[in-house]
Formats: C-alpha cells, structure tokens, sequence
C-alpha cells in the first residue's frame, strides 16, 4: 500500500514537471496583433475559440501554411501571418483619412476623420503609404503616411486657390487671405493642406508662418518686384496689408481682402510724427484772380492772413472738401483739403500750398482689384459677373448699384440642357436694383461640328427668351458666350488650334438668326492672343470682346476687362469678378 502511494506521488510530480516544458515545434517570439484577429483552433480550419483585439501581444511558436501558432491571452491556436507585425506602432491621423484597399490608391474602404488612432504594421509600407488598422473600428487598410507627421501651423497672406491635386488646374475653392492652414507636405512647389474642413493643395509661394498685418501710412507704389523698377497699382494711405517678407529695404505684401500683392517700401509703415506748428505772420493779400474749377464742393474761399511756413504768391485760393485742384494766380500745383493764397510771405502749417493759373480738373475714378488694379475714365463703367456660386439678395445688388458698380452679367447656361438656378432670380434683383444686366453661356462641347455649337445657342435663347415671363422685365442686355475649359466639356489645346474660331462663329451667328442682335465672347487674354484674335471673320461683326486677365493692365483692346477674380464689395460676403466696360452700351 505504502510502494502505491508513493509510485502515485511520483507520477504527480512528473505530469506537473511535464506541463513548464514549452513546446518541442519552435522556439517562441512576440508579435502583435495590427487588426482584430480571429483564433482558429487549427491551421487550416474556419472555427475559431476567440477574437483577439488589435494591439495585442501573442507569443508565436511556429508557421504552418498561412497561419502562426501562438498563445493569445492563455489559449493557443491559429492567426493568420499577415494579421501579425514584428513591433507594436500606434500613431495619430492628424489629417483625416481614405482607407484605401489597394497601397496604389483606387477603391477605399471608408474616411476617417482627423484624430483617429491606428495601429501599423511598418514592414508592409509601400507606395508611401501605410498598412493600417483604425483602433475601435472595423477599417483596415492602406493610409497615406504623411497624414501621420504633426502638420505645421501656416497662414495665407494673399488669397489663395485650393487646388485637388499638386499638379493639377481644378480647384475646390478660393481661401482668403490671412487664414490659418495646416500643411502636412510639399510637392510640385504646392502643400498639401487643411483650411478648416477643405483640403487639398495651395502654392508654398502663398504662406507664410507669421502671420504680420501692418497698416501703410503714405501712398504707396506696389512693385512687382523689391528691385522697384516697376509696379502696377499705387496703395493709399492707412490701408492695411499683410506682409509675407522684406528685402532690400521693400516689403512683399498683399492689400487685406483682396489678391492685389507687390513690393512697397518698407519705411512706408512707420507712422509720420504730428506735424509742428508754424509761427503767425500776417500779410495784406486782397485781390483774387483766375478761375478754378473743382470737382467736390467748395467750403470757402481764403483770403489775408495764413498761419504756418509757406512762401506765399499773389492771389487766392478756393478750399473744397474734396481733393481736386483748383486755379489760381501764381505758379505751383495744389493738392489736399487745405488751401490757401497769400500775397507777399508769411507762414503756413499743415499740407497747405500755393495756388496755380487757370483752371484745375478732376476725371476718372480708380478702380482698385482684388488682383491687380483697374482704372476707369470717364467713358467706362464698373460692372461684376456673378452665378449660382455666390448667395445674393436683393440687397445685395442694391449695394453694388450704391456703390458705382454699373452693369452685372450673369451666368444663365451650360451645354444644351443647363439652366444656372439663380439666373432669373438675380436677374429680377438686378433690374431692380437699376443695373445693366447681360448674361453668359458656359461652352459644354469641344466638337467640331456646327450641330452642338447651334444646338447650345438654340437653348441659350430659349432661356433668355423667358426672361420676361420669369421676372417681369425683358432681356435687352448681351448675350455671351464663355469659352474656357472646364471638367466636362473636353477643351484641348488642339481644339482651340484647330476649331475655336470656327465653333464660336457657329454659335454666335445662330444666336443673331434667332433674333439675339447683341452678342459676345468671353475668354482668357491667353486663348484671345493665342487663338482668336485674328480669327473672326466668320463672327458678327459687332460681337463685343470680353477678356480676362488677373494681375497686370488688359494690354490690348477689348469691349469689357475681368481684371480679378477676388473681389470684394463692401457689405457682401464673399469674392466676386470684377470687371471694367469700354463701351458706353454698358
């Protein structure tokens, strides 16, 4: 009994021995699960004893076929090898995401937004992306791996595009300047960027990392360049600039609220010290002579005595209220609100000077763009072009019409079958707001043929033509046609080598058969030169020219100037194009 007891014992002890010896397959090593992972009970069943989160620490054993052997939390079975990665990697997508089923992009998975954390298996990165698991999701998937690096804080100095691509000419929108912008990377000379919940790529050359707004307190001549050789447009005084960089005694800016950008003299934002007073001189000037003429309203005329340091001539002057010059007897120009003549010397404070002979005339008013700069004279008129895109009341034409803008065209067609949804509906606030309205069809084909060309014009009519149904005034303005290329319509530079002069002709004579006497063309001051100027004989003979270029004068002739794209009018949310009208029909 006693030798059975013992014989007993000493089996126990043998069996517990027995279960710490590791397994005779192979040596073990610690993995970790990227993705949720099932526990197959073999290596090539489909049942499986558990799941096993991401994240998670497994000993591994040994490989058979596709799967490992491991113990995952005290049990052991199967895990697929690719469910496995040799170190634990968990970071933050600081971007926003596709989970992309393919490292060469194409089909996704889902989106994700920024913030989300993932687990990476680091061994399997290709094409600059990540193979990633999304904690506390069912997404697995490849991540592009720069969405993982802490973007860089920048801002927009000037208005700026943002396009889809790095490459690319499409653009999702237009972010306005001194916005703040996280960029995650660099290609092509443009970042890939988020501007609040839009993402996509801006030009490096338009941000900067400090963000400096400063105010210019003399008038200022904008540069295209800190060699100050040339510019474009004269900045007045006390308007507000954000500054990107100074060299060489300029700074490089860009006019707040719009895309109006140069060199300027860097000491042009110091801020002029109070002027000193004068001493008191009386002198004995009594007669008047010449005649002036002045553009604002006269508040008075000077004479006798003049306080400040001035050397004075014999004569008076007429001080108005607005800043136009007036004539005198003597000699000089004047300028500013203050003037006053004098006879013999005395002093004079202030920006007063000496009167001139004969007559003085103001004319013109300056224009000033969001890109570039416009001047208009007395023969021309300020006008916009708006569509859909921007969301207007009547109010809103009301304070274009207040503000001295003349004329708006509107978008009202695309292709054969696209009518903009808010064509009659500003078309009625325009009117009433007492403007010259005109409206413009987007080109939708680049074919060849005359058919699609006549069937556009055919419909571009047949809408206007309801004008006075709709809105209870007739159409009598100009009807455009907009040739640029857009996403749809295929326009290719062969087709404006080859046909565009053509296929305008097509459209803009089958909408004077019609019955639309008074018709245009709109397009870049590129495709004019390049491809159209030269080439209209087969066009109407009064076909009005409308172009457009940004950021320089129009240099050549045309009926109607888009000088900007990003305008702004004060009162109205958002940035418009803005243009100047040559002709008086306008």
């Amino acid at each position: 009994m006693r030798r059975l007891i013992f014989l007993g014992g000493a089996g126990f002890l043998l069996l517990f021995a027995l279960s710490f010896v590791k397994p005779a397959s192979a040596a073990s090593s610690t993995m970790y699960t990227w993705t949720p992972s099932k526990l197959y009970k073999t290596a090539s069943g489909a049942a499986y004893s558990r799941n096993v989160n991401s994240g998670t620490a497994v000993t591994v054993y040994s490989k058979s076929g596709k799967r490992y052997k491991v113990k995952a939390g005290g049990k052991t079975g199967y895990i697929y090898a690719d469910n496995l990665t040799r170190s634990k990697v968990k970071k933050e997508d600081y971007f926003g995401s596709k989970i992309y089923k393919q490292a060469a992009g194409g089909p996704y998975v889902a989106s994700v937004p920024a913030g989300k954390m993932m687990y990476i298996k680091m061994e399997a990165t290709k094409n600059g992306m990540y193979l990633a698991h999304v904690i506390g999701t069912g997404y697995s998937g490849y991540v592009d791996k720069t969405h993982f690096i802490k973007p860089v804080v920048k801002y927009t100095w000037m208005p700026s595009k943002l396009y889809t691509s790095a490459t690319g000419n499409s653009y999702k929108k237009t972010i306005k300047d001194g916005q703040k912008v996280s960029v995650f990377n660099g290609s092509h000379g443009r970042y890939q960027v988020k501007a609040g919940n839009s993402s996509g790529y801006i030009y490096a050359n338009n941000l900067t990392g400090l963000l400096a707004k400063k105010t210019v307190y003399a008038s200022s001549k904008l540069y295209t360049s800190s060699s100050h050789t040339k510019y474009t447009a004269v900045i007045r005084p006390n308007q507000q600039v954000y500054v990107k960089e100074s060299s060489q005694n300029m700074s490089h800016i860009c006019v707040v609220g719009t895309a109006q950008s140069g060199w300027i003299y860097t000491s042009h934002f110091t801020k002029p010290a109070p002027a000193a007073g004068g001493t008191t001189s009386t002198t004995t000037g009594t007669s008047q002579t010449g005649s002036s003429t002045a553009g604002g309203k006269t508040t008075g005329t000077a004479t006798g005595s003049t306080s400040g340091s001035a050397s004075g001539t014999t004569g008076s002057a007429t001080a108005t209220s607005d800043t136009t010059t007036t004539g005198n007897t003597g000699s000089g120009s004047m300028s500013g609100p203050t003037t006053a003549g004098n006879t013999g010397s005395g002093s004079a404070s202030g920006t007063t000077t000496t009167g001139n002979t004969g007559s003085g005339s103001t004319s013109g008013t300056t224009t000033a763009g969001s890109t570039g700069s416009a001047t208009a004279s007395a023969t021309t008129t300020k006008g916009l072009d708006v569509s859909h895109y921007q969301t207007l009341t009547q109010e809103s034409f009301n304070l274009m019409k207040s503000q001295g803008y003349n004329f708006v065209i509107l978008k009202a067609t695309e292709g054969s079958g696209y009518t903009d949804s808010k064509f009659y509906t500003y078309y009625k606030y325009a009117r009433n707001a007492g403007l010259s309205v005109h409206a413009y069809h987007m080109i939708g084909n680049s074919t060849t043929t005359s058919a699609q060309h006549i069937a556009e014009a055919k419909y571009f009519y047949q809408v206007l033509a309801q004008t006075k149904a709709k809105t209870g005034y007739a159409f009598t303005g100009y009807a455009f046609e907009d040739i640029e290329p857009t996403g749809t319509n295929s326009i290719t530079t062969t087709w404006w080598a080859n046909a565009a002069p053509a296929c305008a002709g097509y459209f803009l004579n089958e909408m004077q058969t019609l019955g639309q006497a008074k018709v245009g063309i709109y397009a870049g001051y590129f495709n004019w030169k390049s491809y159209l100027e030269g080439h209209t004989d087969s066009w109407p003979g009064n076909t009005k020219i409308w172009l457009a270029r940004y950021n320089i004068t129009l240099g050549t002739n045309a009926d109607v100037w888009q000088y900007t794209e990003t305008g702004t009018i004060d009162g109205i949310t958002g940035h418009f194009d803005l243009d100047i009208s040559y002709d008086p029909d306008f």
